[in-house]
């Protein structure tokens, strides 16, 4: 497999772009993700429902090592993304236009570039009208977004979510604290939330995880152009200390999306139960119906806290190849 710094160089790289709106280079053609080129990506995303992977500020925060790159294909957006949790890079689209002919170029761009042949994070309304004698689909539940309702997260029955309401009032009731709108061009907002995900991994022991340093990272590059973002954020302070907050984008005339959330629970029952439910009544006054709190990456922890709130249901990602490579990865591993 070629290494991350042969494939750049095999590359066609468009020059980077210093104007405000940038133009998506046409395939085989990439740029490096920039701020300019948000109008352009959106005009594709747009047309979709809110897949996160696809988001722009998500993409553009993420690619904490310049790594990520875009390019567009029959009119549907390709992106080269590193994987959040190996950084081995893959290819994906988001699209319905001429999807045979995009998956069969990608993969092939795959294999010539020494990548395994096989995109991953495609949303599934890029599959509609796939070929399935030509290609395998498969779902990715790991990278399955979760989408909740806000009136269900608003009232959180405890017919439908057991105890979560009782903890949600628990910590109303128990602790004195005050919820605040975030002022994301703040420096002592910025430096508040920067301690309290520092304060948050060390209270999971997760300092020194590779997942960890990379959202740190995105964060960090989030909050130094937030000016540039539409984002609606809140904060739990409790003795004027951040002890919870969540930044989420409304990304949609109906949809919002969460960015990154983080709780100190273990200091404070029912601490994020409150969030969620305080978040949800802000967003619902915002006629927001939906929040999507993107994916659990197959981490165990993650998974059982999403599934806990009661998703709604999913926007659902799918890993394509051709039948013919699957059957030879089955052999290899023993499969068929």
């Amino acid at each position: 497999m070629l290494g991350l710094k042969t494939l750049f160089k095999n590359i066609t790289f468009w020059p980077h772009s210093h104007a405000v709106t940038a133009m998506l280079p046409e395939f085989p053609k990439f740029k490096p993700i920039e701020l300019s080129d948000k109008e352009a990506v959106e005009k594709i995303t747009s047309k979709y429902p809110p897949y996160s992977d696809f988001n722009f500020v998500s993409m553009w925060s993420w690619d904490i090592k310049g790594q990520m790159r875009i390019s567009a294909l029959h009119g549907n957006l390709v992106v080269l993304f590193t994987d959040y949790l190996t950084s081995l890079p893959f290819y994906s689209f988001l699209g319905n236009n001429k999807v045979n002919e995009t998956v069969e170029e990608l993969l092939q761009m795959s294999k010539n570039e020494g990548l395994k042949p096989e995109l991953k994070l495609v949303p599934e309304d890029s599959i509609k009208g796939l070929d399935g004698g030509r290609f395998h689909i498969a779902e990715d539940r790991d990278n399955f977004d979760y989408i909740y309702e806000v009136e269900s997260l608003m009232e959180m029955s405890s017919d439908k979510f057991g105890k979560k309401g009782q903890h949600s009032r628990f910590f109303k009731k128990n602790f004195m604290h005050e919820i605040k709108v975030l002022d994301l061009k703040s420096p002592l907002v910025k430096n508040e939330l920067i301690n309290l995900f520092n304060d948050w991994a060390a209270d999971k022991d997760r300092t020194s995880t590779d997942y960890f340093k990379n959202e740190f990272s995105a964060l960090s590059r989030f909050l130094n152009y937030s000016e540039s973002i539409n984002f609606f954020a809140i904060g739990i302070y409790l003795e004027e200390k951040l002890i919870s907050a969540s930044i989420t984008e409304n990304t949609h005339s109906i949809y919002n999306l969460g960015h990154f959330q983080k709780s100190l629970t273990s200091s404070f029952k029912g601490l994020n139960d409150y969030l969620m439910n305080e978040l949800a009544k802000m967003l619902n006054e915002r006629k927001i119906t939906y929040m999507n709190c993107e994916q659990d990456l197959g981490l165990l922890g993650l998974r059982e806290s999403k599934e806990s709130y009661l998703p709604s249901h999913y926007l659902k990602k799918f890993s394509l190849s051709t039948n013919e490579q699957y059957r030879h990865s089955a052999i290899l591993n023993n499969k068929l």
